[in-house]
């Protein structure tokens, strides 16, 4: 069995507090785009897993493991399965690559085994595995409250092209979550951006892209917002950076318009993706 585990940008993201256990709350919205690991799996006595990326572990330090485990422990599941990973996605880029990947696994094997499995005994594993991977249980577009579990689903977003951008370093969420300094002087509520996704044509919704960690990362990371205004320069309706960082994305017009800053921003930046929603 072979599936795509799409990752996910933020078209919204403000922090609203911080709970007791240091957790941060927060309103999102989440949006799965066309880009993604490729995950496979096979029948096997135990659970074993291997990876393209010689770099990444292969035990329970992986999420891809974890999830295995656990929904095998869940379900008293007898057999195993082998699990072969192809790593796309950059590690600390703010898309959302490990969680898909982990609930890309929830989701698989159960039909390797020939379980039925409940939708919410998934998502109470999945809330166990971190933050965003309950979203990737479903993707599409979806508001994301409390830690990012508390999901509400939208209206699929019309088909829009995006261009990705990986400046060649991550930013590590720990690092960007302690930039946080509560309460915040001009708190933005998701609900002015939330009426105008319905619309077909992103220079109507565009302008509404917001995300806090700008103002949080930017400073220490000055590179991201040159390339932020670099895309928009060089004519993307809209630009934002995904997540905690460090992935920036332009909101294009059409694919055609998406090719041509592709073959401009790759000359300087090789990890960049035309992708749509």
């Amino acid at each position: 069995m072979n599936v795509r585990a799409f990752c996910k940008i933020n078209l919204f993201l403000e922090i609203t507090g911080k709970r007791p256990d240091g957790y941060h709350t927060l309103e999102t919205i989440f949006q799965t785009v066309s880009l993604g690991d490729e995950l496979s799996f096979r029948l096997a006595p135990e659970l074993t897993m291997t990876c393209s990326d010689s770099t990444l572990p292969t035990d329970e330090r992986n999420l891809v493991m974890r999830a295995a485990l656990r929904l095998r422990e869940a379900l008293k599941e007898p057999q195993g399965a082998r699990i072969h990973l192809k790593k796309i996605v950059p590690m600390g880029a703010g898309l959302g690559g490990g969680s898909s990947d982990a609930a890309a696994v929830l989701l698989a094997l159960p039909k390797l085994w020939k379980r039925r499995v409940s939708p919410d005994v998934l998502f109470e594993i999945a809330r166990t595995l971190g933050a965003d991977v309950p979203f990737f249980l479903k993707g599409g577009t979806a508001v994301g409250r409390g830690i990012g579990d508390q999901l509400t689903s939208l209206p699929k977003l019309r088909k829009t092209w995006l261009l990705l951008v990986y400046p060649n370093f991550g930013v590590a969420t720990k690092e960007a979550y302690a930039r946080v300094q509560l309460p915040l002087a001009d708190p933005q509520s998701v609900e002015r951006i939330i009426p105008d996704l319905k619309s077909a044509d992103p220079e109507v919704w565009a302008p509404n892209l917001f995300n806090r960690f700008e103002s949080l990362v930017f400073p220490g990371y000055p590179l991201l917002n040159v390339l932020k205004v670099q895309l928009k320069d060089m004519g993307a309706v809209a630009a934002l950076m995904s997540g905690s960082g460090s992935t920036v994305f332009g909101v294009v017009d059409s694919e055609t318009k998406g090719r041509q800053l592709l073959n401009k921003i790759r000359k300087t930046y090789r990890q960049s993706w035309l992708v749509h929603t």
